[in-house]
This record gives C-alpha cells, structure tokens and sequence, in this order.
C-alpha cells in the first residue's frame, strides 16, 4: 500500500471539535455541561433566513453558481463592508466560499510558499496552525498575557517578523480571549505592515460578538495597509448559520 501524504500526519486533531463531541456525549448520558467549545450563538438562525432558503430551494435555485459567488449576494457584501466596516471594495475583490475557515485556508493557500512563516498571536483558534502546516508553511507564534489584556504589541509583531515572513493573522474580535482591539492598537501594528511588507489575514467573524462598549475596527480600512489585507468575515456568528 501507498504512503498517504505527509500532510495528514503532521496535522493534529482539532481540539474543539473533541471536546465538543465530548460534551455531547456527556450530555446525551445526562451529566450537567456547560460547554465552551464551539463558538456558536444561543439563538436560531432568523426566521427570515430561513424561509428565504426554503424558498430557494422551491424555486429550484439548487444549480452551479459562479465561482466567486451570485451577483446579488457580491453586491450585498460590498455594501455591508462598506457601511459597517468602512471597506471599500469592488464586486471583482469579493470571493465567496463555503465559510470563514475555508476562507482563511484559501486566503494562505494564495499567500504562501513552502517554507514562509505565518505569525499567530496566542491564545489563539486551533484550527491557524493546522491550516498554515497545510500550504506547507511554518507557524510562528507570539505570546500576548492576561496583564496585556490577550493583545500582542506593535514591538512583538515587528520583533517577529523576519526574511521568511509572508502574512500575520490577525483575529479581532479574538476567538477565544474575545479581546478586542482598538483603532489606535491597529494604527500602531498598521506601522510594522507598512515597514515591512507583510500580509494580514484579518479573521473578522466575530465582528457582532462584542460587549461591555467595545467597538469593532477593521485592520483593512487603515488607507496605507489596505492591500495588505485579506479581510475574512460571514455569517454564521452574527447570524447563527454555523450548520
């Protein structure tokens, strides 16, 4: 028999997902859980979402679509961008998928070479490293504190970059800290992206999860990194559309 391929076994098993079925189980046999694995919102998708896939699907809206995504729904991100994101983008730099994740993966398969390094703030989601291992990159991570409120620094970041860096994920609103960074911690990290020329893949998905007065910026509406930017959002946060 064949060798299955070396990605498969230097990837390990999503933690979240374990535990998630763990809970489940334990649930299932009737032992009190609170679970704090998957982030997923408590409330149903809307009723209006719901009755407008039901109508899709009745009027046969079930065939091939264009790869980048229908028309109707690029626009409709475009003006969502820009009225809550103040992203000013094109139909044409709009690419649908199947979800954040598989965006994200996109976003470093398009990226990345073997061998760049990919810079991770911890505490951070599970599921960046396997992916950065997967284009056949090397995962680089920064450690923020709790005295630091789970926020890397301007100073980390640049203390980080080297030769081989070619992108730094940035996760704000963070999964799973849920800390939340500020218009001038984001002017101050834009500085080293500038000076140094790396990409930021800016996961956003967690833009309407916010509390206690925080307010959400995005990295990408920062004019002079604006093209270093791959901005990822959706909506099975805001919206309760995970499944």
């Amino acid at each position: 028999m064949k060798s299955r391929s070396y990605k498969i076994d230097q990837l390990e098993e999503s933690q979240t997902l374990a535990l998630t079925s763990l809970a489940r189980r334990l649930k299932a046999e009737g032992v009190d859980v609170l679970s704090l694995t998957a982030g997923e919102p408590d409330f149903p998708t809307p009723e209006h979402i719901k009755q407008a896939a039901i109508q899709a699907i009745q009027e046969n809206f079930t065939r091939y679509t264009a790869n980048e995504g229908i028309p109707e729904l690029l626009q409709a991100i475009v003006k969502k961008f820009r009225e809550d994101n103040n992203l000013h983008f094109e139909p044409s730099q709009i690419v649908v998928s199947t979800g954040a994740k598989h965006s994200l993966f996109n976003s470093l398969q398009a990226l990345c070479n073997p061998g760049d390094e990919v810079i991770i703030p911890s505490p951070y989601w599970v599921s960046y490293p396997e992916m950065v291992k997967l284009v056949d990159a090397i995962p680089i991570v920064i450690r923020s504190t709790h005295e630091s409120s789970f926020k890397i620094t301007a100073r980390q970041l640049r203390e980080a970059v080297t030769a081989k860096t070619k992108a730094f994920i940035f996760n704000s609103p963070s999964n799973p800290t849920g800390a939340v960074y500020t218009q001038q911690e984001m002017e101050e990290l834009a500085e080293v992206v500038a000076e140094t020329g790396i990409y930021v893949v800016s996961d956003e998905i967690y833009e309407k999860v916010i509390y206690d007065g925080a307010k959400h910026f995005s990295i990408g509406s920062i004019n002079r990194i604006k093209d270093h930017v791959v901005t990822v959002n959706g909506v099975s946060k805001a919206y309760s559309m995970t499944g």
